[in-house]
């Protein structure tokens, strides 16, 4: 018994019986088949006669060896996403693709609806993928996207049902992805998780999970690009979001040449000009704008030492531009800080005292998202925190408040948080994104018209607001560096605003005294006080 004959037994009832209704029949024809794989399962031949396997056949979930998964399709076995043809004429490597992701699928997804969003959409791409002669769904170029996005324009009946299917498209690319045995370094999106870099150089916390290099148009374009970011990844120690970040400045002017139809290593000193006098001419800063040419440079480089082109095509010391030190007033203001307080019972309880830790400790945002449950602990009758510093690789320990300690000893007990559990969560149980925060941390000042409506949420000028603070009343810039976890004065420096305040309070202090006093020197007399 097994699906095509299911199927002539179904055509039998329709049309030798004439039945108008012939799914109880169908029930019992595959509970028949259930008990049967159940039975067989018990034994090692039957296992191996039962095993789920990618062949030339049409596989049936109901008819999984693993019954209890099966089971759960009990109400849903008449829809078309639970039968899946793998004798259709389509690549191989397109069919295993399919069948990976269709196990991956089955296993995670648990909940009915979005269980049968992603495998419709999975049904969708296979039925694309032979339609269109796909080869190669982790090499889809931009267009056959493209085209499948259409192709579900046409066999859905509504644009919310085609964003339910969509989604199907990356988590199949994903999952081939993570699960291959060797990373596939030609395809077109990597995933970083597969990667499998030192923890030193992940930001738990950040946005970059993936690498696109679908939007670069022209093969040769993309291979060099996937060779450089390789080269980057496995050879630099540097962290993944300063790599992701060089790295976008290149896959940019990739994509300028793409538009101009123009192969990288064929690129002229003209053309290099062109495109950063087009850099030029967008206002950029002095400092983004030298990244930029670094980070092209470098590419350039990389491409010489490979033996792709000779020679650099331009002289990156030609457009370097001078950089004159700015400090900006990034402190948010007293009463701003009263009213996001006077407000703060409006939010959710972890976004509360992910706030706390920005406006009484300075933290960065990226280290109030990686906090674990072992991170506070009192010393004698001192409170402490410990934090771990991605951006410094290197952990800190710094006095925090004894309000702020005792509500954090709430929250971990409530929760039932452990040691070495992150504090603050994302939907998978991982750190919480920081740009998660940072969208709703803004809706929120903008729903609750923090100062008028006219404040703007950015986490980092919180860390300026404590450090500015704290030299305000008198701490040494060497101990305002220690506690923002600086290597330099310099960088804490750009971080105390205010100055012209300290001045003109030193200043005032200065001239009280008589004999400091500008008309002194005058009522002295003498050659100029005559």
């Amino acid at each position: 018994m097994n699906y095509p004959l299911r199927q002539a037994y179904q055509e039998y009832l329709e049309h030798d019986q004439k039945l108008k209704q012939s799914d109880r029949y169908l029930l019992t024809f595959d509970r028949v088949k259930q008990h049967s794989i159940r039975e067989q399962m018990q034994t090692l031949a039957g296992r191996l006669q039962n095993q789920w396997q990618l062949e030339n056949q049409i596989l049936f979930i109901p008819y999984h060896p693993d019954q209890a998964l099966a089971m759960e399709f009990d109400s849903v076995r008449g829809r078309p996403n639970m039968v899946w043809d793998f004798t259709r004429p389509c690549a191989q490597t397109v069919k295993e693709q399919i069948f990976t992701t269709l196990n991956a699928m089955m296993e995670q997804f648990k909940e009915p609806r979005k269980r049968e969003q992603r495998l419709s959409g999975l049904q969708a791409l296979y039925d694309f993928c032979t339609e269109a002669q796909i080869p190669d769904i982790e090499k889809l170029e931009l267009v056959q996207v493209q085209a499948f996005e259409a192709y579900l324009d046409r066999h859905t009946n509504s644009e919310s049902r085609k964003m339910q299917l969509l989604p199907s498209l990356n988590f199949c690319r994903k999952t081939v992805f993570l699960q291959a045995e060797e990373i596939h370094w030609n395809a077109n999106i990597w995933y970083l998780e597969r990667l499998n870099l030192p923890k030193h150089r992940v930001n738990p916390s950040g946005s970059f999970a993936s690498v696109s290099f679908t939007e670069i148009t022209i093969p040769e374009n993309r291979r060099y690009a996937q060779e450089y970011l390789k080269y980057q990844i496995g050879i630099t120690g540097q962290t993944v979001s300063t790599i992701i970040g060089k790295f976008n400045g290149v896959k940019n002017f990739l994509l300028w040449l793409c538009g101009a139809g123009e192969i990288v290593c064929h690129c002229t000193t003209d053309r290099v000009d062109a495109y950063l006098k087009e850099l030029q001419e967008r206002n950029i800063i002095a400092k983004t704008f030298n990244e930029y040419l670094t980070g092209i440079t470098q590419f350039f480089r990389f491409l010489v030492a490979r033996g792709y082109m000779e020679k650099l095509p331009f002289r990156p010391e030609y457009y370097q531009k001078k950089i004159l030190p700015r400090h900006h007033d990034r402190s948010v203001a007293p009463d701003v800080c009263e009213e996001m307080l006077s407000k703060l019972h409006l939010l959710p309880e972890h976004l509360r005292c992910m706030y706390l830790h920005l406006w009484s400790v300075g933290l960065r945002i990226s280290e109030v998202c990686t906090l674990k449950g072992n991170a506070y602990y009192r010393q004698e009758q001192d409170a402490w925190i410990q934090v771990y510093q991605i951006k410094m690789k290197t952990y800190k320990r710094i006095p925090i408040s004894d309000g702020l300690y005792k509500i954090m000893q709430v929250y971990i007990r409530r929760h039932g948080i452990g040691p070495d559990d992150y504090l603050f969560t994302n939907q998978n149980g991982g750190a919480y994104r920081t740009g998660t925060f940072r969208q709703q941390m803004q809706k929120f000042c903008r729903d609750n018209d923090v100062d008028g409506g006219d404040y703007l949420f950015q986490s980092h000028d919180y860390r300026h607001t404590v450090a500015t603070l704290f030299y305000d009343c008198g701490v040494s810039l060497q101990s305002v560096r220690d506690y923002l976890g600086h290597n330099y004065e310099e960088m804490t420096q750009q971080y105390i605003d205010y100055v012209p305040k300290k001045i003109a309070k030193v200043s005032e202090e200065y001239f009280k005294n008589p004999g400091s006093s500008l008309a002194a020197g005058l009522r002295k007399g003498g050659q100029n006080g005559r």
